[in-house]
C-alpha cells in the first residue's frame, strides 16, 4: 500500500504516477516496475480501464516512418515488442500475429514508399501467383494504369487492449501498485518535494514523478497548454467493418496514396477498413459517429479498387486521436523535470508505444534501455 506521511497531509503517495491506462501508459507502468520492482506505481484513468483509443485500435504495425525520427521509433518499438513476446508467457507473441502485406499505390510513389521502411526493407513487384491469390481474397481487385501492386515483408496485427490489460495485470500483481479509476486529473503541479495530481472533484494524490499519457484527451487535461504549443490537434479516426470472413492467412492490403488499409480481423471474423477521416478538432468526449461523408469516402475507394467488398461495408469503429506535426510523438518534460508528457500517437500510438514508454523513463530516471 502507498505511504501516507504527514508531509502529504494523509494524501496517498507513490513513487510514480501514470496518467492514462492506454497502451502507452500501461507500457510505461510495466517497464517502470520491471526496472525497479520496489517502485510503487499508481495508474490513473478518468473513466474505467479500457475506454480510450487503445480499446478500438486496429493494432496494425507497419514498421515504417515518414521521417528518420519516426523510423527510429518504429524500429525500436518492433525490437521491444519482440522482447515482450518472450516475457509475457500467458500472452503468446504479446498478442501479435504476422500478416502478409501488399501495397497499392501510384507508380511514381514507389521510391518514396521504400524510403519509409524502418528496417531497410524494400517492396517488390507482385508475382503472378501472388496476384492470383489477391484476386481471390479481394473480389474485383483493380488499379489504374499509373498504379502498381507491390509486396513487402510480413508485418504484424496486434490486440492493443488485450496487451494493455496483461501489462496492467502484471503491474497490479504487486499490492504496492494501484489502478485508480474515475479520477479525472485537472492539474499536475509541484507541491514542495512532491508532484501533486489534483482531480476535477478536488481529490489529490502525490508522487515523486508523474507521466501524463492521455491519448486523445491531450487537449482537455493537465498538459493541454503544452500540447497546443506543440501543435497537437485531435482528429476523428474511422475504421469500417467489412462483414465477410477473411480466409485463413489472408493478407493486408494498404492503399498507400489514400492513407487507408484493409486488415483481416481474426478475433472478429471480419475485415477492418481504415480510412482517413477529414474531421479535425473533435474532442474524444464529444459524440463521435461514422457519418455519411465517411461512408461515401470508403465506398468510393472500395468501388475503385475492391468492388466486391462494397455490399459488406457495415458498421465500424470511430475514435479520436491526438496528432502532432510530422506525425512524430512528443515525449518531453512539462514545466518540471519530474513531470513528462507522452502525446501524439497520430494514429500510430500502438505501434510506437514501446519506444515512447522507454523514452518517458529515460527522461525521468536517466537513459536505461529496457
Amino acid at each position: 500500500m502507498p505511504d501516507t506521511t504527514s508531509e502529504s497531509g494523509g494524501v496517498p503517495h507513490y513513487d510514480l504516477a501514470v496518467v492514462g491506462a492506454g497502451v502507452v501508459g500501461a507500457l510505461t507502468a510495466y517497464y517502470a516496475v520491471r526496472q525497479d520492482p520496489a517502485r510503487r506505481v499508481l495508474v490513473i484513468t478518468h473513466g474505467v480501464r479500457g475506454t480510450g483509443a487503445t480499446r478500438v485500435s486496429a493494432g496494425f504495425d507497419t514498421p515504417t516512418g515518414h521521417n528518420p525520427a519516426q523510423r527510429e521509433l518504429a524500429a525500436r518499438s518492433t525490437a521491444l515488442f519482440d522482447k515482450l513476446a518472450t516475457e509475457l508467457a500467458d500472452l503468446p507473441g504479446a498478442g501479435r500475429q504476422p500478416v502478409d502485406v501488399y501495397w497499392l499505390l501510384g507508380r511514381d510513389n514507389v521510391a518514396a514508399l521504400d524510403a519509409t521502411m524502418a528496417d531497410g526493407g524494400t517492396t517488390s513487384p507482385v508475382e503472378p501467383r501472388q496476384r492470383r491469390m489477391l484476386d481471390e481474397v479481394f473480389p474485383g481487385l483493380a488499379h489504374g494504369d499509373g498504379e502498381v501492386l507491390l509486396a513487402s515483408a510480413p508485418m504484424t496485427a496486434g490486440q492493443p487492449q488485450l496487451l494493455a490489460d496483461h501489462l496492467l495485470d502484471a503491474v497490479l500483481s504487486s499490492p504496492a501498485n494501484t489502478l485508480l479509476e474515475g479520477f479525472r486529473v485537472a492539474s499536475v503541479r509541484r507541491a514542495g518535494e512532491r508532484v501533486e495530481l489534483v482531480a476535477t472533484d478536488g481529490s489529490r494524490v502525490t508522487a515523486d514523478k508523474a507521466v501524463v499519457a492521455p491519448g486523445p484527451w491531450a487537449l482537455s487535461g493537465p498538459v493541454a497548454d503544452a500540447a497546443r504549443e506543440r501543435g497537437a490537434r485531435v482528429k476523428k479516426v474511422v475504421a469500417f467493418h467489412i462483414m465477410t470472413t477473411p480466409p485463413p492467412g489472408a493478407p493486408a492490403l494498404i492503399f498507400e496514396d489514400a492513407d487507408a488499409f484493409l486488415l483481416p480481423h481474426d478475433p472478429g471474423g471480419h475485415w477492418i477498413f481504415s480510412i482517413t477521416s477529414p474531421d479535425w478538432d473533435r474532442g474524444p468526449d464529444e459524440p463521435l459517429a461514422v457519418d455519411a461523408r465517411d461512408r461515401d469516402m470508403a465506398l468510393a475507394l472500395l468501388e475503385r479498387h475492391v468492388p466486391g467488398f462494397v455490399p459488406h461495408l457495415l458498421g465500424g469503429r470511430v475514435l479520436g486521436d491526438c496528432f502532432t506535426p510530422g506525425h512524430l510523438p512528443v515525449v518531453d518534460t512539462v514545466g518540471d523535470d519530474d513531470v513528462v508528457m507522452a502525446i501524439g500517437g497520430s494514429g500510430s500510438g500502438y505501434r510506437l508505444a514501446p519506444a515512447m514508454a522507454e523514452d518517458v523513463l529515460d527522461l525521468l530516471y536517466g537513459r536505461t534501455r529496457i
